[in-house]
């Protein structure tokens, strides 16, 4: 969750005459004042008051990746719609992303390397793409405008080099990463190398994330047409964000704020000075939060989906379909022999065929559903594709399954 979120520099006082770019930057600044709620949080930490701000406008090219992750990815319109009184409905979420993602194609070959998922090792949850991991790499979250965001991703992400960085980890937003310590000498391959990740996409991690701007403005390219139509067909909900900002802003006055921030974001209030919040309306149940220890800032891209408050614990969450299909998938005879046999180490599609005296054409099936259920992780070695278990999250499906039925040992 550890980012060095990219500062504000620019919102200092211009030079009396200011050229044609620092008067655009003003007007910018501006812009964004007019959409934002201000408020002083006073219980959110042990006796100094937290600047909250809340935008009054989604983040667009978040919103649209979102869309666009949902259709390459097979994710249905209920995941995408969430739960509670200001989501979008299910229906509503089909009719909006057939609409405003007509012109994506989810089998062309630039839309599947930016956006189809990949497994994670040990990760049940999100499934990680290269796009959101560009995307959510700095949470600028306060650029409603798609050029605006971009360029507030790239400053990030040359304050960053500058700085240097270590990378922590790896979800399905994004990277973890934090600032280095002064002259401790890091690569990025080397970095990446660390992750949990299988390594066809450690090095596909490398290759976006040394040419950032280039495939930033790849990314960018394809989702505009997508944020820029979503704000006509947003309305409706969007038109909510002002009573939302008075819930929350209601909350934070309130003694159970630092509590709420203890439990879900696992910070303290003491340990930052800002809080920065714009609502998401697809995925809304997921919260991703960048801190910065530099800035002391905390932004999170607050889905709609979470109210505030100390809610009762929630129920244990039924199977989703994608765990249903891997169930489906495990009661299989062939299958689990496959899987078994790749439990000692990676192997082809043909060494699996021949190994176990399968048809060939039934077994690349077979690696493939398999593979989409986040029961495998590919390596790739040779010039061809290898497979190996995933064997944690195998067990993280039998342990909600089981959790679900009422076993809480």
């Amino acid at each position: 969750l550890i980012l060095l979120i990219f500062d504000l520099s620019f919102l200092r006082p211009p030079p009396a005459f200011a050229g044609g770019g620092q008067i655009k930057r003003i007007l910018e600044v501006l812009r964004l004042l007019a959409k934002t709620a201000i408020i002083e949080a006073p219980n959110l930490s042990g006796g100094v008051s937290v600047e909250v701000t809340i935008y009054q406008e989604p983040c667009w090219v978040l919103e649209a990746a979102e869309l666009v992750y949902g259709l390459v990815n097979g994710i249905s319109a209920e995941k995408l719609a969430g739960k509670g009184p200001y989501c979008v409905p299910p229906e509503e979420v089909r009719r909006i992303q057939e609409a405003v993602c007509a012109g994506i194609d989810p089998g062309d070959k630039l839309v599947q390397f930016y956006f189809r998922g990949v497994a994670l090792e040990g990760l049940a949850g999100r499934l990680s793409c290269l796009g959101c991991a560009l995307l959510y790499s700095t949470l600028a979250i306060g650029c409603s405008g798609t050029d605006a965001f971009a360029q507030a991703v790239k400053e990030a992400w040359r304050r960053l080099q500058e700085t240097g960085f270590r990378v922590n980890g790896i979800d399905g937003f994004s990277l973890s990463l934090e600032a280095a310590q002064e002259g401790e000498p890091l690569s990025l391959a080397g970095e990446l190398a660390k992750l949990q990740a299988p390594p066809l996409y450690q090095m596909q991690l490398l290759e976006v994330f040394t040419a950032f701007d280039r495939h930033l403005d790849r990314v960018i390219a394809l989702l505009r047409p997508v944020a820029e139509a979503l704000p006509a067909y947003l309305a409706p909900w969007t038109g909510a964000i002002p009573v939302l900002t008075e819930q929350w802003s209601a909350f934070f006055h309130s003694q159970a704020a630092r509590e709420f921030f203890l439990r879900r974001a696992r910070i303290d209030g003491d340990e930052f000075l800002t809080l920065e919040i714009a609502f998401r309306f697809f995925s809304p149940q997921g919260s991703p939060g960048k801190y910065s220890g530099t800035l002391r800032r905390l932004s999170i891209h607050m889905g709609v989906g979470t109210q505030p408050g100390l809610d009762e614990p929630n129920p244990v969450q039924e199977p989703e379909e994608w765990e249903l299909t891997a169930l489906r998938l495990l009661a299989n005879a062939s299958r689990m022999e496959m899987l078994h046999a790749m439990m000692e180490r990676p192997m082809s599609g043909q060494e699996l065929a021949q190994k176990l005296n399968l048809n060939s054409g039934t077994v690349f099936r077979d690696l493939n559903s398999l593979y989409n259920a986040r029961l495998l992780l590919v390596e790739s070695g040779s010039g061809r594709n290898c497979y190996r278990l995933n064997l944690p999250v195998i067990r993280q499906i039998v342990d909600h399954v089981l959790h679900y039925l009422g076993d809480h040992t």
